[in-house]
């Protein structure tokens, strides 16, 4: 091991002697399927059963305590009913254990958050680490221990899973075993009560025997610490994750199921892609990711070239690779002069390079060697569809050995679509440690997730350049609405608090008298708008409670009057403060930028264009707070209607490097001040370029305490 034992977990994979405390000799017990797992396995510690009726279980002296453990036991194992959790946790501490795992539920995942607390509580005292509750157990194939009840045999490999579901880990153990891969290590965290996520990651980082991290998560309780943890480890190991919840129904499914916090979808979405974890839709992707990321180096670059025998799956593997972001390399003259000394006239040179159907196995190798060999081609996608004249295993045998003499260079995929010849062809590339599929498709997926992990591997850490922000002054404004009852700012105070964030606001006055409204008007100038300021009425538009384009004193007169009236009407007893007088600015591109506090990430911060965007397309993009300016950059640029601001259909480009700095600004803020539950400017005029963004609307809300 590179690391000491005094390290972090390195005794819960390495203990010296385990425990499992309700060892039963009856099948059917989970106590006799995790202690029958401990002994057959090739763990070379001490094996002790614990159980307070039986003297023998499984042929194995018992014991009526850990306490009576004559031997070092750095692990125990707790199978036993939940009232006697914590009597079992007090006599592992007394005997020195340190880690204890509990599969023992109905804790947090249902309800009883005190319970668990108390076994937290306990551990404590003695210095303990608990993995669980609510969990089947773990598996650490370099030093050959199973302390689980999920499958006795696994096949030794170099991913690590974590699982907060149980039942799923068990069927993903047996997955692995069908796929053909293998793992170093299979972790269930149940409620994570105490081990989490973070504890995990910051141990496979350094662990030698782990390549790749595969987490199933249904939530987190520490997204913040998660997210700063994944973002180092992913620079030297990629990070997989599935996780579920995508619907509304399926978070409160997966809430209910461990206790944790589910959060938002979009938000776990942008907190995974802002540090570089890969998160799979589904079983199969994932699978299909770990292959690649397990047998290959990521690219050093992003042209891809694909050598096919067929056009058709040439084409469907194009298609792909613009659907999964794959660079194609496009120099046609180039590639005509790499290629076309090895093929027949009427072969395609072009990317997809189409050797064509006559072509054999011999012409096969000498194409993927010359892409392999290429420094301007970064990584290889051969298709083979299966053809009379072309023995696959040959096939598969010398691209073999000519991916491997390469391979420390360049990343190499393959996908064989066939019948049953070509399964032996699959065996032997991916034994070789060749990612290798069924689909096209499916090998360009497998390359992605490459790139995508070596465009993260190589960004480096981040940089927070924090604006200057005069931080007494926004809290003074903060504390005076909570001095007064309220956690809804006036617009007036919100736009103070935007200016004070160096955001552009268009001049405004408060007025409680038409007088008043009269010279505010004068002292701006025409065109003005007139709103209603109250801390009662939020939506001021829905209840006539804004005017647009004043230009005189007798619009003045009307608009003032009417905004007063509609909102006294529209809301009895709502608390008019007066009218605010703002200039009209010229109509930018109407953007929206927001905050808000995720459960699971706390402070996040979301930019979209305004309108029909985001009310009926839903065209946002999160992130967690704070970004850097590069961050805000890309989640501009990742708008789907981001073309606007940069001059679509002739439209004047606009001022996006203003825009990126309000969304910094606002990240910024929310983490600055913990007591803001949600903000938002809208709308943000984006005008063109150079000429800045002026936030025309918008709203802070403070949390309720």
């Amino acid at each position: 091991m590179n690391f000491p034992e005094e390290d972090g977990l390195y005794r819960l994979f390495y203990p010296r002697g385990v425990a499992v405390i309700g060892a039963s000799s009856k099948e059917g017990k989970i106590g006799y399927k995790t202690f029958r797992n401990l002994l057959n396995s090739e763990y070379s510690g001490g094996k002790y059963p614990v159980n307070i009726k039986e003297e023998v279980v499984q042929g194995a002296r018992a014991y009526r305590s850990v306490l009576e453990i004559p031997d070092v036991v750095d692990l125990a194992v707790i199978v036993v009913p939940a009232s006697a959790v914590p009597g079992v946790l007090e006599d592992c501490g007394k005997k020195g254990v340190k880690f204890a795992i509990i599969i023992t539920s109905g804790y947090s995942e249902i309800g009883k958050l005190k319970e668990e607390r108390e076994l937290v509580e306990i551990a404590r005292r003695y210095g303990m680490r608990i993995l669980g509750p609510n969990v089947f157990g773990i598996i650490y194939t370099p030093a050959g221990l199973n302390a689980s009840f999920g499958p006795p045999l696994l096949k030794k490999g170099t991913t690590a899973l974590i699982t907060q579901s149980g039942a799923l880990g068990v069927a993903l153990m047996g997955k692995v075993v069908v796929e053909g891969l293998g793992l170093s290590a299979v972790v269930s965290v149940g409620n994570k009560a105490d081990i989490s996520d973070v504890d995990l990651l910051k141990f496979f980082e350094k662990d030698p025997n782990t390549r790749v991290i595969f987490i199933y998560m249904e939530g987190t309780k520490d997204g913040r610490e998660f997210l700063k943890t994944a973002e180092c480890v992913v620079k030297s190991k990629p990070i997989v994750i599935i996780k579920s919840g995508r619907s509304k129904k399926g978070a409160q499914a997966a809430a209910s199921h461990t206790g944790s916090l589910a959060g938002s979808d979009r938000i776990f979405q942008a907190a995974f892609d802002q540090v570089g974890i890969l998160r799979a839709k589904d079983i199969a992707q994932a699978f299909r990711w770990i292959r690649a990321l397990s047998y290959m180096e990521p690219p050093e670059g992003d042209d891809a070239v694909i050598i096919t025998n067929g056009g058709g799956i040439g084409v469907m593997a194009t298609d792909a690779s613009e659907e999964m972001g794959v660079n194609l390399f496009d120099d046609r003259e180039y590639l005509d002069k790499l290629f076309r000394p090895h093929l027949p006239y009427f072969a395609s040179t072009r990317n997809p390079v189409d050797i064509t159907g006559q072509a054999d196995e011999k012409i096969y190798h000498r194409c993927i060697e010359e892409a392999m060999r290429e420094d301007k081609i970064s990584s290889v996608i051969a298709l083979y569809g299966q053809v009379a004249g072309t023995d696959e295993r040959a096939l598969a045998e010398g691209s073999k050995d000519v991916i491997l003499r390469y391979n420390k260079r360049k990343p190499a995929v393959f996908a064989f679509v066939g019948g049953e010849e070509v399964e032996e062809s699959i065996r032997i590339l991916n034994d070789a440690g060749i990612p290798s599929y069924y689909y096209p498709e499916d090998a360009v997926d497998g390359l992605s997730a490459l790139i995508r992990w070596g465009r993260s591997r190589r960004k480096p850490l981040r940089k927070l350049s924090p604006p200057h922000l005069p931080v007494d002054e926004i809290r003074n404004i903060l504390q005076k609405v909570r001095d007064e009852g309220r956690i809804q700012l006036l617009e007036p105070e919100a736009k103070e608090i935007f200016r004070l964030m160096g955001i552009a606001v268009p001049e405004f006055k408060v007025v409680s008298t038409l007088r008043d409204a009269y010279r505010a008007a004068e002292e701006i100038g025409y065109p003005v708008a007139v709103k209603v300021v109250s801390e009662d009425i939020i939506h001021k538009s829905d209840v006539g409670g804004v005017k647009l384009n004043i230009s005189g004193p007798n619009e003045l007169k009307k608009a003032y009057e009417a905004v007063i009236a509609n909102s006294t009407r529209a809301v009895p007893g709502a608390r008019i403060r007066g009218a605010l007088i703002t200039k009209m600015v010229p109509r930018g591109v109407e953007v929206i930028v927001g905050g808000a506090t995720d459960p699971a990430f706390g402070p996040v911060v979301m930019v979209g264009l305004g309108g029909i965007y985001v009310e009926v397309m839903k065209d946002v993009s999160f992130r967690v707070a704070p970004v850097t300016e590069e961050e805000a950059r890309e989640m501009i640029d990742s708008l789907r209607s981001s073309p606007i601001l940069y001059g679509a259909r002739g439209d004047r480009p606009r001022d996006t490097e203003a825009l990126s700095r309000v969304v910094m600004a606002i990240s910024h803020f929310m983490d600055l001040f913990d007591e803001v539950a949600e903000m938002d400017i809208n709308p943000l005029f984006v005008m063109g370029r150079g000429d800045g963004a002026v936030a025309v609307d918008g709203r802070i809300t403070l949390k309720v305490r």
